[in-house]
């Protein structure tokens, strides 16, 4: 080998080796990138977990979401069914109040009572002012009552009214009553006859007997027993008010 070229391959060896990095440069750059690598890998870790956290705070808070609907929407309904039963409340109330103020005159001569009982409005009337004892036939003072009641009850004339007879405990057993049942009833329906031949419809009135098995008081004096022979009209609730009762007993 020529001399010129030996030294031309002498002076290219020294300068590769020049510039190549040496053993420990090139650890310290390994160890740099694994650095690099280690520190990505715990960020890659770290914002999975980040992510997974935002996940399940999400998903919790779409459940509770959910729920706050649902107590909205049912809050909603509640709401609404309150409103309705105010308003009913309020007509009824209305119609009481309009009742009472026709029936005050009655009230303040004695002819009748007014209640409630069992949540409804009762017209009271003495057995005594209406009929004899034992007997069905309506005593002339009985009539010109019921005339006015009549005229008076005019104002819910398209509501159901119940007529109950009610008698005391003292029995009666004649060739046309057998029992204050019978006699409780017949009168009932006496006066039903009677409001329908004054004009009150025969669509919207009911006759019944209890007895002597629904008390006002007791039986065990004379006032007890005549406060117990009475006849009652009573201003019966209107069911198609009543929310959710088709859906109860069926359509």
């Amino acid at each position: 080998m020529p001399r010129g070229t030996a030294t031309s391959i002498l002076v290219a060896l020294t300068v590769v080796a020049a510039c190549s990095p040496s053993r420990k440069e090139l650890e310290a750059e390994l160890d740099k990138v694994k650095s690099q690598l280690a520190s990505s890998q715990s960020e890659n870790q770290t914002l999975q977990g980040k992510i997974r956290e935002l996940e399940q705070e999400i998903k919790q808070r779409d459940t509770k979401i959910a729920e706050l609907e649902t107590q909205r929407d049912s809050m909603a309904t509640e709401l609404t069914g309150l409103r309705d039963e105010q308003a009913r409340r309020k007509a009824e109330l209305e119609t009481f109040r309009q009742l009472f103020a026709r029936l005050k005159k009655l009230i303040d001569a004695g002819t009748i009572k007014v209640s409630f009982r069992k949540g409804r409005m009762i017209v009271e009337m003495a057995s005594a002012v209406l009929f004899d004892s034992g007997k069905t036939e309506l005593k002339s003072a009985g009539a010109s009552a019921l005339d006015e009641l009549v005229s008076a009850l005019q104002s819910v004339s398209d509501r159901d009214l119940m007529v109950a007879g009610h008698t005391d405990t003292d029995p009666i057993k004649t060739k046309r009553f057998k029992s204050n049942w019978e006699l409780s009833t017949a009168r009932a329906v006496v006066v039903v006859d009677y409001m329908i031949s004054k004009g009150f419809p025969a669509e919207h009135l009911g006759a019944a007997g209890f007895g002597e098995f629904d008390p006002v008081s007791a039986n065990d004096s004379l006032d007890g027993k005549a406060q117990n022979r009475r006849i009652e009209i009573v201003l019966m609730p209107n069911l198609g008010e009543l929310k959710g009762i088709e859906d109860m007993v069926g359509k």
